[in-house]
């Protein structure tokens, strides 16, 4: 009797753990440790150094067209390959930077490849390989970007205090070329059809068996989703998730250090903030499998009401954590429902340009919202103004959620009856 071999797609799911891990949770989760020294360094206000993630978000916003086109011409693997290693590069020369204008030059340099080792690029793979179970698979994959947040920044934290900012960069850039392209070199393959597979389904993983009818999205081209009040529903909550993801992401250890806590304890928050950003990835993953879109929805929404609130009471020893718990959940709204939603409401056929429409409002979002709450608090001394932003966030970002999921079940009675 021949022994079941266990699915290729889940190697891919395992590999993209490593490179979101490394691409995403320690390039960009670790972007807040920078801020306090480099602006001490320079003698700049936090607005100012904090400018150099706008240029990026605003240059990847401009190229992400390009990329969504791209991958469906040359395949994830060598836009991974060629990202990873221009990234490392950008980011072992940050630490050669001795003014603003440097790092203002690196980052549109950056911005031109951010694209490349991220959300939309593994979630267009993932759903290569994965016609069902594509919530489980999703999840577990954008869940390394939290997790090697969680590893990450410890790590670089101590080094910044042991050595300083510049070795800490050298460090990351090194760190991740050394480490991702042997991963996407041996492991990673665009399509099941490389390996004479077919995608992922319950009935039959290598056979590729149809997917039932009530799992089957409307495939509609880019131009008729575009029309659709579910498109603009999404875009809006999509727009105000990236709204608070990104500052968050940047301001958190300076928003916990300003308020007295002494570093190690700084640190520790915002690792459990990573932390759950991954386990709040796997989580979603699984509530859109088994429980549905309306699930999901409501689980963000919570935890969109409950983050600014206990940021608000951080003064006090408990809610810093609670606000790690909540923000790291929330803020997985920036990626696990996107190709998920796609594929739902959409069906796959225009999924990556889709999926940088989506993104492209997302990085729009973030590059006005990461310099506004920096110079929210360089004018008024605190972040107070931005969680109370954030809560009028959270009631949008419910309703746009929560309709979009009823105008999908009035299209479609008939999986609902």
């Amino acid at each position: 009797m021949s022994e079941k071999r266990v699915f290729y797609g889940w190697k891919i799911v395992a590999a993209s753990v490593v490179i979101l891990a490394v691409g995403l949770g320690m390039f960009f989760s670790t972007n807040s440790l920078f801020v306090i020294p480099v602006c001490e360094s320079f003698g700049v206000s936090r607005g100012q150094f904090t400018m150099h993630r706008t240029i990026i978000t605003v240059v990847s916003a401009c190229t992400l067209p390009f990329y969504g086109k791209a991958i469906t011409r040359i395949g994830a693997k060598k836009i991974l390959l060629c990202g990873i290693f221009m990234i490392g590069i950008v980011t072992f020369l940050y630490s050669f930077a001795n003014s603003l204008l440097h790092f203002y030059i690196l980052a549109f340099i950056n911005g031109i490849f951010h694209n490349t080792v991220s959300f939309m690029v593994i979630g267009i793979l993932i759903g290569n390989w994965f016609a069902d179970k594509k919530g489980t698979a999703t999840g577990l994959a954008f869940a390394g970007s939290g997790l090697g947040g969680a590893v990450m920044i410890p790590i670089v934290s101590r080094i910044i205090e042991a050595a300083d900012w510049r070795f800490a960069y050298r460090f990351m850039g090194v760190f991740g070329i050394v480490s991702l392209v042997p991963v996407i070199c041996l492991v990673i393959k665009d399509a099941p059809a490389q390996l004479g597979l077919m995608p992922y389904t319950i009935s039959n993983n290598t056979q590729g068996a149809p997917r039932s009818a009530n799992n089957t999205a409307r495939s509609l081209s880019a131009r008729e989703a575009f029309k659709t009040s579910i498109f603009w529903m999404l875009a809006i909550g999509f727009f105000m998730i990236g709204g608070f993801g990104s500052p968050t992401n940047t301001h958190s250890t300076a928003f916990l250090l300003d308020l007295g806590y002494p570093i190690a304890t700084v640190s520790a928050v915002v690792a459990i903030f990573m932390t759950f950003l991954s386990v709040g990835k796997i989580l979603l993953g699984l509530v859109y499998d088994r429980f549905g879109s309306m699930a999901g929805a409501v689980l963000i929404s919570i935890c969109c009401f409950i983050f600014p609130v206990a940021a608000l009471l951080s003064h006090m020893p408990a809610f810093p954590w609670v606000y790690a718990v909540t923000v790291g959940i929330a803020s997985c709204g920036m990626s696990v429902p996107v190709p998920i939603l796609i594929d739902r409401y959409f069906g796959s056929k225009d999924s990556p340009v889709l999926f940088s429409a989506f993104t492209f409002l997302m990085t729009l979002s973030a590059a006005v919202s990461v310099p506004l709450m920096g110079a929210i608090f360089d004018n008024m001394g605190t972040y107070r103004l931005a969680w109370l932003a954030f809560m009028i966030f959270a009631v949008i970002i419910s309703i746009c959620m929560v309709s979009a999921e009823f105008l999908h079940r009035r299209k479609t009675p008939l999986h609902y009856s």
